[in-house]
């Protein structure tokens, strides 16, 4: 054979050319080269093919790991307007506590003056409404951390996708910390 292969790969190009030394009782020559081209013909087509599956396997990676991103957008959108409404609402509610504790407290001021002592109003008993205004702070605050706790790990789950390393090594190169 004219064309050695000494651990190299063999091409399309080295089946098409390969020639081989005559012998007394050997092959055909004509079948051994159509033969060849048979084969090379082969590697070709599945050398395309596996470069079109590359590409689309790079195209889909791109695409989920696009969704991906959309998705953590749209939830840290959710969470940072559940958050604002959740501020909103405390607020208001502690607006109307604290006005509603006003006017109790100017509606019995004249009564209890007399009876007040000298350090300031004391407090025997809590306010209904504050109490309640607490409780939900807390629930809110339940509720927020269990959203940006699950939003973490749909975040960490985007570190499993293939080639994500990559990507994200090299944006954490461009922009350090």
């Amino acid at each position: 054979m004219s064309t050695t292969t000494n651990g190299t790969r063999i091409s399309p190009s080295d089946v098409r050319t390969a020639t081989f030394h005559q012998v007394e009782y050997g092959y055909d020559p004509q079948a051994v080269r159509r033969f060849l081209q048979a084969v090379s013909d082969q590697l070709d087509a599945d050398r395309v093919q596996l470069e079109a599956r590359e590409t689309a396997g790079k195209e889909e990676m791109v695409r989920i790991i696009s969704q991906a991103q959309v998705l953590a957008e749209k939830f840290v959108a959710e969470a940072e307007q559940y958050s604002k409404d959740l501020v909103a609402s405390a607020r208001t509610q502690y607006s109307e506590i604290l006005r509603r504790a006003e006017q109790a407290a100017g509606n019995q001021a004249p009564a209890a003056a007399p009876a007040a002592p000298a350090g300031g109003p004391e407090y025997h008993t809590p306010i209904d409404e504050i109490e309640y205004v607490r409780t939900y702070t807390k629930v809110a605050q339940v509720q927020l951390r269990a959203v940006i706790d699950a939003l973490a790990a749909q975040v960490d789950r985007l570190g499993d996708v293939p080639g994500a390393q990559r990507a994200l090594g090299s944006s954490q190169d461009q922009n350090p910390r």
